[in-house]
């Protein structure tokens, strides 16, 4: 390589050169902000209404039952997210894949609307149509990735929070949209005569809207410009190497002990978050007497509160620029902490005066008056103890709506410069599986739990494994850094001659200083 300071006497001689460097294109960015919203609320934007309408459709369905159809949607994500993911990186573009995505989730959607007009049994067609919605949820991956390599490392952090800020708005507002239907009802109006427009199949109609919408803005307004991809130059030979192909051969391997932990902090994430959903209408009209559509609005308006926590969190990161003021690191292990006091504070103490409110199949005469815990589905009720419902919703706005949305940045912006300045869409498939896997074993570990030891057992579990994870950060706090990679003279290319060369208008190779590491 060589020398700035070099005499004009010197044989090797140096040119210097201005050459382009890679913008973020900010309006891409922006669109994938918005597709990562469409995608994430079609997981959630059911969960307020999607047991009650279960139990409407078919009452002999169970929590048990109820926890496979949360599953399968996850199931359906753990196939397409690493697919996309592959198929993305080997055509290179995420375009197609988002589309394939966007057309399967309006499958799903529009099935669910249809459950009514099923001959065989509903319950086993809403289990299939929330296959087919997962499947196409995992075209988040792609939007995640793009936001990684279509951003410089000095956008990084702002470009991640976009797309995580879409996607977690999408996660904790879906259920608050369910508020704005309602009013509607049950069974609603009928729409062609046959179709019904209800509380239950409104969010349905909402997700098939957004799925469109989707579709036309990624046709008309989004562009794949890689500005955090360091890659040879199709036109390069091994005999006239550029920057690039140098740069390529200096980039070293991500730190795999890193990664895995990312991937745990995903999968823990993930895995509070669906058992909080999964069970939260049958565990507020167990534990607080609330009857099915109470149970709805108040799950709904709870969800509203922490969208608006949600939004201010991301709005420090994205305006405020608060990844200044505390580093990704402190700001995960800081949120594993929160959601550990948020069980604690919410947990059914023995030591709590009173029970719960108790019911049977003979102490009922209207359905509408079947509120509180069934001793003919549950043998815990006469030990529990209740939780204060003003103490519960309060812990769980707060402390949700600040914790989720700081790992959600964190952990991703961190995932993706570990990683460094390579193609991820594997890797970010990978990261998204984990909390796939996440959303299919909770919902079925959680509905198990709580269904044979109550709520208690299902507190112990989360417990047990956020504090596994947050273990895992304190003993591999000094390895969750971003990538370190070697100096390379950004203006001179070794040629194999021992000469050198310039090569015009190449992006400059991203390296990272150690002050940039120790901040994070």
């Amino acid at each position: 390589m060589g020398n700035p300071k070099q005499k004009p006497s010197d044989k090797k001689s140096i040119i210097s050169i201005d050459y382009d460097e890679p913008q973020t294109d900010w309006r891409s960015i922006y669109v994938a902000a918005a597709l990562s919203f469409v995608g994430s609320a079609q997981f959630s934007l059911y969960f307020s209404a999607l047991w009650p309408y279960l139990q409407i459709l078919d009452s002999t369905s169970t929590e048990q039952f109820f926890g496979y159809i949360v599953a399968i949607y996850s199931v359906g994500q753990i196939i397409s997210s690493p697919t996309f993911g592959y198929w993305s990186n080997a055509i290179k573009q995420v375009r197609i894949p988002l589309y394939v995505g966007l057309f399967l989730m309006f499958l799903g959607n529009a099935l669910y609307i249809a459950l009514e007009l099923a001959t065989f049994p509903k319950k086993y067609l809403m289990f299939i149509c929330r296959f087919i919605t997962g499947a196409g949820s995992g075209n988040v991956t792609l939007l995640r990735t793009y936001a990684s390599t279509a951003s410089t490392f000095k956008d990084r952090p702002r470009a991640i929070a976009f797309v995580t800020c879409g996607q977690a708005l999408g996660m904790t507002c879906g259920p608050a949209l369910q508020l704005i239907f309602t009013p509607l009802g049950y069974p609603g109006f009928q729409l062609f005569h046959t179709l019904t427009i209800n509380l239950y199949t409104a969010p349905a109609y909402l997700a098939c809207a957004m799925n469109v919408f989707g579709a036309i803005a990624l046709k008309f307004l989004f562009k794949e410009n890689y500005a955090g991809i360091i890659e040879p130059s199709p036109s390069s030979s091994p005999a006239k190497p550029t920057m690039a192909t140098s740069a390529i051969a200096s980039l070293p391997m991500y730190d795999i002990t890193a990664v895995l932990v990312c991937y745990c902090t995903r999968f823990t994430q993930m895995f509070i978050n669906t058992n909080l959903e999964t069970i939260g209408s049958a565990f507020s009209m167990m534990m607080f007497n609330f009857s099915e559509t109470k149970a709805v609005t108040y799950t709904a308006a709870a969800q509203g509160c922490v969208g608006i926590f949600t939004f201010l969190t991301y709005f420090a990161y994205i305006g405020l620029k608060l990844e200044t003021y505390i580093s990704s690191r402190k700001a995960c292990m800081l949120s594993l902490v929160m959601l550990i006091i948020f069980h604690l504070v919410t947990y059914s103490w023995p030591f709590i005066p009173g029970h719960v409110e108790i019911h049977n199949s003979s102490s009922v005469i209207a359905a509408e008056l079947r509120v509180g815990c069934n001793t003919d589905k549950f043998s815990w009720c006469e030990e529990l103890a209740p939780v204060n419902v003003y103490l519960y919703y309060a812990a769980y706005i707060i402390v949700i709506g600040f914790a989720f949305p700081i790992m959600n940045i964190t952990v991703t912006t961190l995932f993706s410069k570990i990683l460094g300045p390579r193609r991820q869409g594997t890797q970010q498939g990978i990261f998204q599986v984990s909390g796939g896997v996440a959303r299919m074993i909770g919902p079925i570990a959680v509905s198990m739990l709580y269904t044979e030891f109550g709520p208690r057992m299902a507190w112990n579990m989360e417990i047990f494994v956020i504090g596994a994870t947050l273990l895992a950060w304190c003993f591999f706090y000094r390895r969750m850094i971003p990538l370190q990679i070697p100096s390379i003279d950004p203006e001179i290319c070794v040629m194999p001659t021992g000469g050198t060369k310039i090569v015009p208008n190449t992006p400059k190779p991203r390296t990272m200083s150690s002050t940039s590491a120790s901040n994070e």
